[in-house]
């Protein structure tokens, strides 16, 4: 069946407002903000007057006070009260008011042409006064955007309340800082703010916004102390307000019960002390009240236009197709103020919404404190008409009135609702009926549930309703009814209300009943499986139906998950494998994640990871993860990391291993902590003394182990640095299973089976002596480059502690075969391993030379060229103390290079000149490059050297170094002869 031809469909009618469809039924800024109006930080619509009044219905109690305040500021010899005080909870309207306000006074022409702004002048000059608002001087204090006993760049010198009124109050004023010095000196009492307002002699407007924003402020420890004398001036403000004409004090403090956070006492003593002295100087304001709701709702979501004459036709039709049936069941039972003689009134206000569900939202949502009237009812009313004005758009049924049923659950209108308010924050409630509304009523999309299902079944029975989906409007109507406690703590619906859901212009009685039936059956017989009811006893009163909420701890998990997101499950996976890694012979886990908010590159990743020591570093699983054919970026950023590619310098890359996980088994782990996060979910909806609670607790805590478990079944791999014949490349392996890759100890037993570490106290000396050997050094090796090679050359095995490797040295500078000289070439024996110098750049460790042969008697001098005997220098001061080698006039050649002149003839000398600025050299890396240039020097003129010819030398040292340092170095210069010796202060 169809409506009547005669019936105009209210979305032809009423066209939606753009920021409606724009937005998706959001309707964008549903919270207006004073503070975006005034100093217009945020561009909001709102902000221009012409919309602002375009979207606001002149309501009874806004009218009243936006008039008695134009009437207190803008109307000269008129007693008008002084003091307001707004204390509505959320989402009642005040904020909306304010910006009204602001416009009245910052844009009068625009204002007074609206029809709102007659309304208010008309309530404003009942006596036809002449009304002047151009001339009021604004001062807005918005609590929740100030900071006590801070300056704020919008309030000059000002840090509390008294200075920041003064300020805005001499806004361009010549003199404004003179001014504002002088009150300030006077202190804000009320003789004080009699003498400024007498001074301006202009109309005041005070605005003090969200007031308790501003006292919780003062009650922080750091600010507590102004708290007294801010109340004191306040208090001061509202006698002195109330003493002058032609000015205004509107004061918004929520109450306490109103606020879902409280108030600290302080603040709430402050408070109540604030709100008597207003009420003895004005009056507590209310704004908004449920008659005005549907007016309010209508004119924010659809553009103006006259409803009343297609209100009524549509009226008509609903009473025309009310035939016996339904005005004796369902009419006749719904009470008297719903009964069909009072049909067509009640649809003429609440058009195009059906008056039961304004009945329903008004009186009984409504009463739920965190239910924000207005603003959860747009919220939830502009979700609601965007999907049926979409669904006409399209050629398909929409209802001639937006009932109960009529809120599709199976939109984010689901969602509007749940957070609304009207459950009072209850998660458990909010869980339950979220999964409820998903299983019995319709899942999300649309595809399922058992109402949607059940229309099929009614369909293909035969039951012709009128609609296309009649269970379904059904079961969202008792959905609706379900949500709150109603009038005399009754539980959920009537039938004659369930039924009145679907009622309409085209609707037999006979069939709508059919479908409560098949509602009320019982989930065995197809019916709603979350339906309860409540049998009155002695038929004093009418059967009711509701859905219930309570669940097996099942049904609460299963909904859980489904707001629990992969994303969410691999942060659970990587904060619990940070607290799972263990260092081992490792010197602790380093946590490797991308940067928040900066470069997500691989050099920026591991930037800081470098560092001589051995380095178990354990990766993010959400980013790295190994094999599964997903791995190639992970490669190439370890590549990076390792110094295989270019992109970051690293020193010490092979002392560095990195775990990561699996891909396929962080699949499983990922899967568990959702699993867990749900448990989590469903845990914390529960009281500690509901009877599910212990066993939910239970199954949180199995599914917690399972997941450890599996973390550390993911993190199966490893890798670190190896050279091989094609040059450095990172190896990759993983541990057996039982083993992790967070556990450093399990890795460094691999990386030992792999010959790329030894075991803590295993290194042998001999294994050393032949790594140097091998090793393409080309010259003995300090301490300090020693020690390094087992975290900087991928050659060497990775040591459990320096103490090995110090061991080993010590058995080897004590063996025989090799020998640690100082700086001079003197060995040095060490008495222990605790000897020897990690640090140390000024010792070397070097074979021992082979034992020189068996000296031949020495030949007798023979005569020179002039006949004379050579002469020996022995005792000339040689710095060696040994004798000096006779002189001739060649200088001596050694006895390699006399068989290379024998052999290819006279030798043949070049000047080498080697020259370096003086520079700093504070920097280890620079440091110990030029020790390098000066030990290869001091091995070009070790005098044991015979196969070494070097004929002059000659130097310039300048060295700048702390005071003393330089000791040994000039008592060895002093020593020589021709070489000069000087020392100055420095003046860095």
């Amino acid at each position: 069946m169809t409506a009547p031809a005669n019936v105009t469909h209210w979305s032809d009618i009423l066209p939606l407002r753009d920021e409606v469809r724009l937005t998706d039924g959001s309707v964008g800024e549903l919270q207006m903000s004073l503070a975006k109006a005034v100093y217009q930080t945020v561009l909001v619509p709102y902000a221009r007057c012409e919309y602002y009044t375009d979207i606001t219905q002149p309501t009874p109690l806004l009218v009243g006070f936006l008039g008695r305040v134009a009437r207190r500021l803008g109307v000269e010899g008129v007693e008008a009260q002084a003091c307001f005080h707004l204390d509505q909870g959320m989402g009642g309207g005040k904020s909306h008011a304010l910006v009204g306000i602001w416009h009245m006074i910052s844009n009068s022409d625009a204002f007074f042409a609206s029809d709102l702004g007659r309304a208010v002048a008309a309530e404003a000059t009942p006596d036809n006064h002449s009304l002047d608002l151009g001339d009021v001087i604004p001062v807005v204090l918005i609590g929740d955007s100030m900071s006590p006993g801070k300056t704020d760049p919008r309030f000059g010198p000002a840090t509390d309340l008294f200075g920041r009124f003064l300020w805005l109050l001499f806004d361009g004023h010549p003199d404004r800082m003179g001014r504002w010095q002088h009150y300030m000196n006077l202190g804000g009492n009320k003789a004080t703010l009699q003498a400024v307002f007498a001074e301006v002699a202009r109309p005041v407007l005070v605005i003090i916004d969200e007031l308790m924003d501003y006292a919780m402020a003062l009650t922080d420890q750091s600010a507590i102390g102004g708290l007294p004398g801010e109340q004191a001036f306040l208090n001061a403000l509202a006698d002195a307000v109330d003493d002058q004409p032609q000015v205004a004090l509107i004061v918004v403090m929520i109450r306490s019960d109103e606020d879902q956070a409280g108030y600290h006492p302080a603040a709430e003593e402050m408070r109540e002390y604030l709100a008597a002295r207003l009420r003895r100087n004005g009056e507590t304001v209310t704004v908004t009240e449920p008659a005005d709701f549907s007016q309010i709702i209508r004119r924010r979501l659809f553009a103006r236009a006259d409803v009343n004459a297609a209100a009524r036709i549509v009226a008509d039709a609903y009473l025309a197709a009310a035939g016996d049936a339904w005005a004796t069941q369902v009419y006749g039972k719904l009470g008297s103020g719903r009964t069909l003689a009072r049909l067509t009134d009640r649809i003429a206000d609440t058009y195009p919404f059906h008056p039961d569900l304004f009945e329903l939202v008004a009186k009984e949502w409504s009463v739920v404190q965190a239910f924000q009237r207005v603003r959860s009812t747009v919220a939830i009313f502009a979700r609601t008409v965007l999907h049926w004005v979409t669904q006409r758009d399209a050629g398909h049924w929409a209802p001639d009135l937006i009932g109960p049923g009529d809120i599709p659950l199976h939109t984010d209108a689901l969602e509007a609702l749940l957070s609304s308010g009207v459950l009072a924050g209850n998660d458990r409630a909010i869980q339950g009926f979220r999964a409820v509304a998903n299983t019995d009523v319709v899942r999300p999309g649309g595809a399922g549930g058992t109402a949607f299902t059940l229309d099929a079944a009614l369909a293909s029975s035969g039951v012709a309703a009128g609609q296309p989906a009649p269970a379904l409007r059904m079961a969202t109507a008792c959905f609706a009814y379900s949500l709150v406690p109603r009038a005399q703590a009754a539980r959920g619906a009537t039938k004659p209300e369930l039924i009145a859901a679907i009622a309409g212009p085209a609707v037999p009685y006979a069939a709508a009943e059919e479908v409560f039936n098949a509602l009320v059956a019982g989930p065995v017989d197809g019916g709603l499986g979350a339906l309860e009811r409540t049998r009155p006893a002695h038929g004093k009163s009418a059967e009711r139906f509701y859905l219930s909420i309570k669940q097996t701890l099942n049904m609460y998990h299963a909904n859980a998950m489904t707001m629990v997101s992969n994303g969410l499950a691999l942060d659970r996976v990587w904060k619990r494998a940070q607290q799972l890694a263990s260092k081992g012979p490792f010197s602790g886990p380093q946590l490797v994640e991308p940067p928040l908010g900066g470069s997500t590159d691989a050099a920026s990743c591991f930037a800081g990871v470098d560092g001589q020591e051995n380095r178990l570093v354990v990766l993010d699983p959400r980013r790295w993860t190994l094999l599964n054919g997903k791995d190639a970026a992970t490669r190439a950023d370890l590549d990076v990391a390792f110094g295989v590619r270019p992109g970051l310098t690293t020193t010490y890359a092979a002392s560095m291993v990195v775990a990561l996980v699996n891909t396929q088994r962080r699949g499983r782990a990922r899967d568990r902590a959702k699993h867990l996060l749900a448990w989590e979910i469903v845990v914390a909806q529960l009281d500690p003394s509901d009877e599910e609670y212990v066993e939910a607790c239970s199954r949180r805590d199995d599914v917690r182990t399972k997941l450890d478990s599996d973390i550390k079944w993911a993190y199966q791999h490893y890798g670190y640095l190896l050279r091989t014949t094609a040059g450095l490349a990172v190896q990759y392996k993983a541990v057996p299973d039982g083993k992790t890759a967070l556990a450093g100890q399990d890795v460094w037993n691999e990386l030992v089976a792999a010959g790329r570490a030894v075991t803590a106290g295993a290194l042998a000396s001999e294994y050393v002596g032949q790594l140097i050997s091998s090793g393409s050094f080309g010259r003995d090796l300090t301490p300090k480059e020693l020690f390094g090679l087992p975290y900087n050359n991928p050659t060497w095995p990775m040591i459990a502690t320096v103490e090995d490797l110090r061991r080993a040295l010590f058995d080897l500078a004590t063996s025989g075969e090799w020998m640690l000289t100082d700086s001079d070439g003197n060995e040095i024996r060490p008495a222990g391993p605790g000897q020897i110098q990690p640090a140390s750049m000024q010792q070397l460790l070097r074979p021992r030379p082979a034992p020189a042969p068996e000296q031949l008697p020495k030949p007798a001098p023979s005569p020179d060229s002039d006949g004379a005997l050579g002469t020996s220098s022995a005792g000339q001061g040689a710095p060696t103390g040994r004798p000096m080698p006779t002189t001739t006039r060649s200088a001596p050649i050694p006895a390699q290079r006399r068989r290379e002149v024998d052999t290819i003839g006279e030798a043949t000398y070049q000047v080498t000149k080697v020259r370096m600025q003086l520079s700093s050299i504070t920097d280890d890396s620079k440091k110990e490059g030029l020790w390098g240039l000066v030990r290869e020097l001091a091995s070009l003129i070790d005098p044991a050297k015979v196969d070494v010819d070097i004929q002059m030398l000659g130097f310039d040292i300048q060295v700048t170094a702390r005071s003393g340092d330089t000791h040994q170095l000039l008592t060895k210069a002093e020593s020589l002869p021709g070489v000069t010796t000087s020392v100055e202060d420095d003046d860095l």
